[in-house]
């Protein structure tokens, strides 16, 4: 992964203060279509940190019928979506401050997913991971997730198997810029601040085949030497946050990297940073293709000043 140095990449960019301690979402949504792997992911965002006071909702996005943009048609989903809902609400029990809000659209799930994003300022949307018949088989370019990472200008979370507890192994690839920046702190306020944080940097292999062996030796470890080196400064805003970080590195292709570093170290969770400028890159969704485990592709907008009230009443 070629290191793209950022002006700022010396400070953190949480606000001052915040480091130290977890600090909950404010904004999160769940996709939900009722499959099983939906419901995957509606259990995954019961287990995110909430803020106090935060905004929980829950979307379901009918297609048109017969060629209708109204809600014609929705009522099973509407009857389905109640439940989850109220299933949601009554997990949520214990925090009374935090509003859980049922979200029923019609038309193109992607885009109406991106409108709910920016009307309410959501920092992450939790979806589930298409079932495929063959678990090692690629995720077609067309699928819905891919759409979503696409569209959505906020942080996604793709989740895949059902969550048995909160992240305990994540890994975070990095690259020296702001957006692996903002990958990095977003991962740590997804776990608790006990859990060991892998990062992960991959040097791009571009070795002189003509030059006698020893010089090609010589100038990897120069290489890797001067990573190594970047890293650690690229890691040193967080010294004093209580967070044990794991520092990797690895030489060659980057997406082949990340990937088996995720199933060498078993990792739950694999976090990449995406500018909110730019589409996804090859890497970004190469990885989320071929990923067995959770991927958090963060991505960051700027929110509303104000969050919006609800179409109805609140479900908790």
């Amino acid at each position: 992964m070629r290191p793209n140095v950022s002006s700022r990449r010396s400070q953190p960019l949480l606000p001052d203060g915040l480091l130290r301690a977890q600090r909950g979402l404010r904004r999160v949504a769940v996709g939900l279509d009722f499959s099983l792997q939906s419901e995957f992911a509606l259990a995954r965002a019961l287990r995110l940190p909430l803020a106090h006071g935060a905004a929980f909702s829950v979307l379901h996005v009918s297609p048109p019928v017969d060629g209708h943009t109204g809600p014609d048609g929705a009522v099973g989903g509407e009857q389905c979506l109640r439940r989850s809902v109220t299933s949601a609400a009554k997990r949520l029990r214990q925090r009374p401050d935090v509003d859980v809000r049922e979200e029923l659209r019609t038309g193109d799930a992607p885009h109406e997913a991106a409108e709910l994003a920016k009307d309410q300022g959501v920092e992450v949307l939790v979806v589930g991971r298409p079932h495929l018949p063959q678990p090692a088989k690629p995720l077609p370019d067309d699928a819905l997730v891919m759409r979503l990472v696409r569209e959505v200008d906020a942080s996604v979370l793709v989740v895949m198997p059902h969550p048995g507890r909160v992240y305990h192994r994540p890994l975070v690839a990095v690259n020296f810029s702001r957006e692996s920046r903002r990958g990095l702190e977003l991962t740590m306020r997804l776990c608790p601040v006990s859990t060991p944080i892998e990062v992960l940097h991959v040097v791009e292999l571009r070795e002189d085949e003509s030059a006698p062996l020893a010089e090609q030796l010589r100038l990897r470890q120069e290489r890797e030497d001067a990573a190594r080196r970047a890293l650690v400064r690229f890691l040193a805003p967080y010294r004093e946050t209580g967070r044990v970080m794991e520092i990797r590195l690895r030489f060659g292709n980057p997406c082949e990297c990340i990937l088996a570093e995720a199933r060498e170290c078993d990792s739950d969770l694999l976090t990449l940073g995406m500018s909110s400028a730019n589409p996804p890159t090859a890497l970004t969704e190469g990885v989320l293709r071929h990923s067995r485990c959770d991927v958090l592709i963060s991505r960051h907008a700027a929110p509303p000043a104000t969050l919006p009230d609800g179409g109805g009443a609140p479900a908790s």
